[in-house]
């Protein structure tokens, strides 16, 4: 998050600005769902600008181990306007990293002098973490789950149509041997449907975090898809304590 608050403030008139890339317009819905498009729906450059700053500080204040349920929920709350005012944008690792900080939410690394609060509050941190894990399990298994109904992907063609686009691809990318593709292809899809089984086991861990890794910095780097190999790698270093 810091480095998006970054990327904010470096391109801040490309994406903020009413002259900027994106198209906006007020979207009221009813109170509740109104505050989740507070940037849409009252557009000021600088609320932006104030809100930017105020993610950079959320993330720093987490990133030292100092935040608290008010400052996760903080952070949630402006990355969720941040993504729905910037929504053509957007990737599934976005979507996703909504509902990892959505959990994050019921972190707190800060002890009470009552026995039974502390008690609480290391239930619902162990919470948060069962549920952000169990959320990038749900994620593999859908991803590879409508990948089985995917007519390219069950032929194994699909990897090696989506190097020839240039958009996400580039010249190595597009000379890679048809049979390594279909290979990719066939890979990607028994790694999703074993990550949510095997990655809570040791033994696995290993396997299952190499071929992650690069295969998630390859998309972040090789695609052009930054956000989405990123966020994707970054979530292995939850599975890497609490090992059977």
């Amino acid at each position: 998050m810091i480095y998006r608050s970054g990327v904010y403030a470096l391109n801040f008139n490309t994406f903020f600005s009413l002259k900027g890339l994106i198209y906006h317009q007020a979207k009221f819905f009813g109170l509740k769902t109104d505050l989740a498009y507070i940037f849409s729906n009252y557009y000021s450059e600088k609320l932006l600008i104030g809100s930017v700053f105020a993610l950079a500080f959320f993330s720093i204040v987490g990133l030292l181990k100092k935040s608290n349920y008010i400052t996760n929920f903080l952070l949630w709350f402006l990355v969720l306007n941040f993504q729905n005012f910037l929504y053509p944008t957007l990737t599934a690792g976005d979507y996703l990293l909504n509902q990892l900080l959505f959990f994050n939410i019921l972190f707190s690394f800060r002890l009470s002098r009552f026995g039974i609060w502390n008690e609480i509050k290391t239930a619902l941190h162990n919470s948060g973490l069962l549920a952000i894990k169990l959320q990038i399990c749900l994620a593999y298994f859908l991803a590879a789950w409508f990948k089985l109904t995917d007519e390219d992907w069950m032929n194994g063609t699909s990897v090696y149509d989506i190097f020839q686009v240039s958009e996400y691809s580039n010249h190595f990318f597009k000379s890679l041997p048809t049979q390594l593709c279909v290979f990719l292809t066939y890979a990607t899809i028994i790694y999703q449907l074993l990550f949510p089984m095997l990655i809570w086991f040791r033994r696995f861990k290993i396997y299952f975090f190499s071929f992650g890794i690069i295969q998630h910095l390859l998309i972040a780097f090789g695609m052009g898809l930054f956000s989405f190999g990123v966020i994707m790698a970054i979530c292995y270093i939850l599975f890497l304590k609490y090992d059977n």
